[in-house]
């Protein structure tokens, strides 16, 4: 967000032989194994406490398919987000807000995202104190953090995503509670889109920010889908 505005699998398997009623020469099961993709507290640390009504805040991502496999495939299995209430003001903190984890298959949001929405539950979460060191926009220090997992396994096939760079974002509904954990306005601006609900739509903030963005604490984590005889070596079945 910006400080001035506020495996690739085939799309069909390798046919049975009918003669000798082989199954994909005996790679029968598609299995999954994770891979982290994105941490942000390996590129940044934890400062401010942000959340607004009705925004998208998201950041480009790479992945390097050179690396798999033939026959891989590979795609977001994950995202997960923290969620922050201030220690004093928890209880002022309401549930049944609605957040949305937003995936592109690009490096922009311009065509349809894979999304998953979560209601937001407090008592569901095991919270951890935390103080800001370097907060901005909220006037509470005290916090408490969390992290909130949304998954994608059922949403993104399992034929998986092909870009070298993808987009992972979240976005409020009508609250802006709660807020989520961010950067301090010291991350890459051309790594960072933003829809600020205004009448600009999208835009990326390096078109309209000299300064550092900040960016919301996010892991992503990815799964490696390949057809095994057996899954093994931290592998799992996918389908």
């Amino acid at each position: 967000m910006n400080k001035i505005a506020l495996l690739l699998l085939p799309a069909s398997l390798l046919a049975s032989s009918a003669a000798c009623g082989g199954s994909d020469n005996g790679l029968s099961n598609l299995c999954g194994t994770p891979q982290l993709g994105f941490d942000i507290e390996e590129a940044s640390v934890l400062e401010d406490a942000q959340g607004y009504r009705n925004m998208h805040d998201a950041i480009i991502l790479d992945y390097d398919a050179s690396q798999l496999a033939v026959g891989a495939a590979w795609r977001v299995r994950s995202v997960e987000i923290m969620p922050l209430m201030g220690e004093f003001s928890q209880s002022f903190v309401a549930d049944g807000t609605r957040v949305t984890v937003e995936v592109w298959d690009a490096d922009n949001p311009n065509g349809v995202p894979w999304t998953v929405t979560q209601v937001f539950n407090k008592g569901e979460h095991e919270w951890t104190p935390v103080t800001l060191q370097n907060a901005s926009t909220t006037f509470e220090p005290q916090q408490l953090q969390t992290w909130w997992r949304f998954g994608f396994e059922d949403v993104i096939p399992t034929t998986g995503m092909t870009s070298g760079r993808y987009l992972v974002g979240v976005a409020w509904d009508s609250s802006a509670s709660p807020t989520l954990g961010y950067s301090n306005f010291n991350r890459d601006c051309s790594s960072n889109w933003t829809d600020y609900d205004d009448d600009r739509g999208w835009v990326l903030n390096d078109v309209t920010s000299s300064n550092g963005c900040s960016w919301p604490m996010l892991k992503v984590n990815l799964e490696i889908l390949e057809r095994s005889a057996s899954c093994e070596n931290g592998s799992v079945p996918v389908e």
